[in-house]
């Protein structure tokens, strides 16, 4: 079914994914599996999700947000089409340790990071710049092939927090402010004239 009287309009369901190994620690892009209890939360998003007519269902790359989506996409009958450019934003030598580790082996630049996040990259890691020109890029696509239709992207805390802020009009200094739990849901309608959020992490 498609989006009733809406051939303008995409709907994105933005998912974070499951619980992976590792949770609680600086991430980016180290390619973790999920968690036991990441896969355990798995039938609750397929139920989550079933409510919804689905046309497409996008990841990133990562192995944690594809195990998320291929049981979606085998009870949803959807492909699952990867996309690299979804990925996390790239932490460089902070990626696997605690903010305690962080602040202990590298206080100066953890201290420079907090004073002019989102400008400062991470040792070695991605600016928020390329980060965002990447993600936005990629919303831009899926938009343009799902108008009148509603698509699924499982993504990443990082990835979600940039979308919400783009859509509400917020400062990037405020991103981190815009909490996401694993296997969340939020809904976005795209127009062609801005966005509407229907709920955030559901």
């Amino acid at each position: 079914m498609r989006i009733s009287g809406a051939i303008d309009v995409c709907r994105v369901i933005w998912v974070r994914h499951a619980r992976p190994q590792g949770a609680g620690l600086f991430l980016g892009q180290a390619d973790v599996p999920l968690s036991r209890s990441g896969r355990l939360q798995l039938p609750g998003l397929i139920e989550k999700l079933s409510l919804h007519s689905l046309q497409a269902l996008y990841t990133s790359d990562l192995q944690r947000t594809v195990a998320t989506a291929k049981p979606l996409s085998r009870v949803l009958k959807i492909e699952v089409k990867c996309r690299p450019g979804l990925r996390e934003i790239q932490l460089g030598r902070w990626e696997g340790l605690s903010w305690a580790e962080i602040i202990k082996r590298y206080p100066g630049a953890a201290h420079e990071w907090i004073k002019h996040f989102p400008r400062k990259p991470a040792p070695g890691g991605e600016e928020f710049r390329i980060f965002k020109d990447r993600v936005r890029n990629e919303r831009k696509r899926i938009i343009a092939a799902h108008l009148g239709e509603c698509a699924v992207v499982v993504t990443h805390a990082g990835v979600i927090r940039l979308i919400l802020a783009d859509a509400l009009g917020m400062p990037d200094r405020y991103i981190s402010r815009v909490d996401h739990e694993f296997c969340g849901m939020t809904i976005i309608d795209y127009f062609s004239r801005g966005a509407m959020v229907r709920c955030v992490n559901a």
